[in-house]
């Protein structure tokens, strides 16, 4: 299961400067650094303790370094399927089909049941709001309102995974909506129209159901393959965003940024990570998934870290997967900013040329 994968990739800089886009000539590959057994061994470890039940995909930015643990194998990806999902609406904001400033309004038949700040403080009544508001919902709150209203906006679950295609990942997936997910957590059947299946209708037939019926349910979706994403897939969607492949460097600005403003899973991969570091990421949680992607600047000068840790088991306690993922990220964090203090832009540099790592 363990693999240390010593793999070239493209180079590029993200961090609080958000204007920076490398070039095409930056992002030539170059020679790739190795990691050390012993990081492998202590990611191991760590492991162990959900039961192995976890995926780990790890890349420094700018020398190419690649650890992974699990990483070619698919993870519910819970609400980390707002990241892709973004990046076709980013896309068709681009090309002018989207106004990030319209104003809309979400009706009350609108609101999905879970997570959504929009509906809870609602008072029950329809919300009018811009369209660049509810992207700054979807991604920085994990609102499941705002996230179907996007989606809708944007061509549907398809038209996310054409998107992703487009930029050349393997290994991602969104197969449904907000609304579709939930109904299948707790085995509603596939009949009942998405239109019925409202925040408040939605409740009422969750409701009607057993209490063994519905834990079959969440015991399916661990191993649904429909809105799943490999460890390793996660990370290369997270560096064409750094990189700003397929994005207006405004559009790579404002996902950084929203990102970045997320303050969803403290316990995760800022859990033991210094309060001032940039992490532009986001969170997953459903059924026995328990995730954290994002990107992480580095200490010291060393660069720039892309993680991707997925976990999924209902054998374990959310505090013990959530610490997995903190463990995981303060491990990578500690190593890479060690090994490449002060060098990072170095490094990075260097590859661009195709000079060997030191």
């Amino acid at each position: 299961m363990l693999a240390l994968l010593l793999l070239l990739a493209p180079g590029g800089a993200v961090g609080q400067d958000l204007e920076h886009v490398p070039t095409p000539e930056a992002l030539a590959p170059g020679a790739a650094c190795t990691v050390p057994d012993s990081i492998g061994e202590a990611l191991g470890r760590i492991a162990r303790r959900v039961g192995n039940a976890v995926g780990i995909s790890a890349l420094h930015v700018e020398s190419g370094a690649r650890v992974s643990f699990n990483g070619d194998r698919p993870f519910p990806m819970a609400s980390v399927s707002k990241v892709p999902m973004a990046l076709e609406f980013l896309r068709r904001v681009d090309l002018g089909e989207i106004d990030p400033a319209e104003t809309v309004v979400v009706t009350t038949e609108e609101f999905r049941p879970g997570h959504s700040p929009m509906a809870a403080w609602s008072g029950a009544r329809s919300v009018r709001l811009t369209v660049d508001s509810l992207f700054s919902l979807m991604l920085g709150q994990s609102d499941n309102t705002a996230t179907d209203v996007i989606l809708n906006m944007s061509g549907g679950p398809e038209a996310a995974t054409r998107q992703v295609r487009r930029l050349g990942i393997e290994g991602v997936r969104v197969d449904r909506s907000e609304a579709r997910t939930f109904a299948d957590l707790v085995g509603l059947p596939d009949t009942i129209p998405e239109s019925e299946l409202y925040r408040y209708q939605y409740f009422r037939l969750r409701d009607a159901l057993s209490d063994a019926h519905r834990q079959a349910a969440r015991e399916r979706y661990g191993t649904d393959p429909r809105d799943t994403a490999t460890p390793d897939g996660m990370t290369n969607l997270l560096l064409t965003i750094q990189a700003g492949t397929g994005l207006s460097p405004e559009s790579r600005a404002w996902i950084l940024d929203v990102l970045n403003r997320s303050r969803s899973g403290s316990g995760r991969m800022r859990g033991r990570l210094p309060s001032s570091t940039f992490v532009a990421h986001k969170t997953g949680t459903m059924g026995g998934a328990i995730n954290d992607v994002g990107i992480v600047a580095l200490p010291n000068g060393a660069g720039h870290l892309i993680l991707s840790v997925f976990v999924n088991t209902l054998r374990r306690p959310t505090w013990r997967r959530e610490r997995t993922i903190a463990e995981t990220t303060r491990l990578l964090y500690d190593y890479f900013g060690e090994e490449y203090r002060g060098r990072g832009a170095a490094v990075a540099l260097a590859r661009r040329f195709g000079a060997p790592c030191e």
